[in-house]
């Protein structure tokens, strides 16, 4: 999306909510506004421009991506400084600020600076609910990271194998990655083994892995600021019967749930197919997780897949399915791709080379 168009959308925003300036500090929001991976940086949106105040580590690198009406700064004296310079220059009274993102310390500091002369309105939510619908650039980076990532899961599954720890294979993981043209890892990789694969968000330890072993490998990439995020289990040696259907399971959750996808469809009814289809085959009390999450310049961002959600589905949205059983303290089982919302219904994007 080219950065005018951006704006347009931001600058109905500020009318949407009644302010005139918008001040963002979370990378993610900073990066939308600027069109460009930016961190460690501010950013003050007016109905005119859109301003990146950062440091001399970062001006002259952001100076080669930005584009009209985008405009690089770099403060001296203090960011806050340059930000209230900012606000009394374009007139801006009222100013929206990231209430989850701006800390208590940094509004004293812009209040204390601008006085009476520019209000400040916190706002829980600011340009989160832009960013869910992805333009094509945006799909093209991530779907370059899908590629990485599948890539990278397809090279872990000879590395998964009895003898080798947990940490060992991790570390393989993100290496191969790098070396392939990831940016950097989205998250810290999971490579959960055994007993520890029934927790489902266990970091990686010095357990080896066994024959008979279910390991769920959890990873994604960054490729220019934009994440992917896939999960594979893989199976060691003979599998019991009852991990078996538990994986048969989950896989066609996870069918039915993609199937149903479209657009217009409330995101809850999207969880509740897979959730629904778990708890007919007897393992309800062991799927507890939303069903996916939306990802983005965030690997989790919205929109959420859960069961509460009854915002609808549109096309230019990208999220995971991943549904899971786990049985605490024997095995879990967690699959997880990563599709697009079409004008027709739904492209799995991690659609190949699918295990």
């Amino acid at each position: 999306m080219k950065a005018d168009k951006r704006l347009s959308n931001i600058r109905a925003l500020l009318v949407q909510e009644g302010i005139d300036g918008l001040l963002l500090n979370s990378e993610a929001n900073v990066s939308y506004a600027a069109g460009f991976d930016a961190p460690d940086a501010y950013g003050f949106v007016s109905g005119k421009s859109v301003s990146i105040i950062t440091d001399f580590r970062y001006v002259e690198d952001f100076k080669r991506f930005a584009k009209s009406p985008v405009h690089i700064l770099q403060y001296e004296k203090s960011l806050f400084d340059t930000a209230a310079r900012l606000i009394l220059e374009h007139k801006t009274k009222k100013i929206g600020f990231e209430a989850r993102h701006l800390t208590f310390a940094e509004c004293e500091v812009l209040n204390k600076l601008l006085g009476k002369k520019a209000s400040f309105i916190p706002l829980q939510q600011t340009i989160e609910h832009l960013r869910e619908i992805k333009d094509a650039q945006e799909i093209a980076h991530i779907c370059q990271g899908i590629r990485i990532a599948q890539k990278t899961l397809a090279f872990a599954k000879a590395k998964v194998k009895p003898g080798r720890s947990e940490m060992a294979v991790a570390a393989d993981i993100e290496r191969f990655a790098r070396l392939n043209g990831a940016h950097a890892v989205a998250f810290e990789t999971i490579v959960a083994s055994g007993p520890n694969s029934s927790y489902p968000h266990a970091r990686p330890t010095d357990r080896i892995l066994k024959e008979g072993d279910a390991v769920v490998v959890d990873m994604g990439v960054e490729v220019n600021g934009y994440k992917s995020d896939l999960t594979r289990t893989f199976f060691l040696g003979k599998i019991k019967p009852v991990v078996l259907k538990a994986a048969k399971v989950v896989r066609k959750a996870q069918e039915l749930a993609i199937r149903g996808i479209k657009p217009g469809i409330p995101i809850c009814s999207i969880d509740e197919i897979a959730r629904h289809y778990i708890a007919q085959q007897g393992f309800g009390k062991n799927f507890g997780h939303a069903l996916g999450h939306g990802v983005g310049l965030e690997v989790h961002e919205s929109p959420s897949i859960n069961k509460k959600n009854t915002r609808k589905l549109e096309p230019g949205m990208v999220f995971t399915i991943e549904p899971g059983i786990y049985l605490p303290g024997r095995f879990g089982i967690r699959m997880e791709e990563m599709v697009l919302v079409t004008q027709e219904g739904v492209e799995v994007l991690s659609g190949n080379n699918r295990d």
